[in-house]
């Protein structure tokens, strides 16, 4: 099972240790889009490079990870009294309806059921709340059981004409 890989307490210390982070600048930017910056959920957090930086702007941020080891790995790097981590799924967030300022999945969508992460995601998002999907590949397809494929991907391709000058 793919969403299993990542388990195992050495490789996440490599994951750690090697994988990219998101920049401040493309924080930055999903942080524009937020009205209030209360609570965040990191989904799918690894090692939690990507919780830690969203744990400066946030009151409260949650990690997520299906993995015990990621999860510990995550802990060793959290001096922060706001960021907590929970041992979940993605497709079944331990939180409630219209609860969450920001979802985030940094280099992690690909590992989902997407169409029931989406569907999570807006379920405990804040009316106005903002789902950031960051990867490191710009060619990721999304889609949608309510026919809205095709214009989410082009809002997603519109976003990078305007931020990066690419598609």
């Amino acid at each position: 099972m793919a969403h299993r890989l990542f388990e195992g307490k050495e490789h996440a210390a490599a994951y750690w240790k090697y994988r990219i982070s998101p920049s401040d600048h493309l924080i930055q930017q999903v942080l524009d889009f937020l009205e209030k910056q209360v609570g965040a959920v990191d989904v799918g957090c690894g090692s939690g490079q990507g919780t830690v930086l969203l744990a400066n702007h946030f009151a409260s941020v949650v990690g997520t990870d299906v993995s015990p080891a990621q999860l510990e790995e995550a802990l060793e790097h959290a001096k922060r009294p706001n960021i907590t981590y929970r041992q979940c799924v993605a497709e079944e967030l331990p939180f409630d309806d219209s609860s969450v300022d920001l979802v985030t999945a940094m280099s992690a969508f690909h590992w989902f059921d997407r169409p029931r992460f989406l569907q999570e995601a807006h379920r405990v998002l804040k009316p106005h709340g903002c789902l950031a999907l960051l990867n490191y590949s710009m060619d990721m397809e999304l889609s949608c059981n309510d026919g809205c494929s095709h214009s989410l991907n082009q809002v997603c391709k519109e976003v990078l004409m305007a931020c990066f000058g690419q598609e």
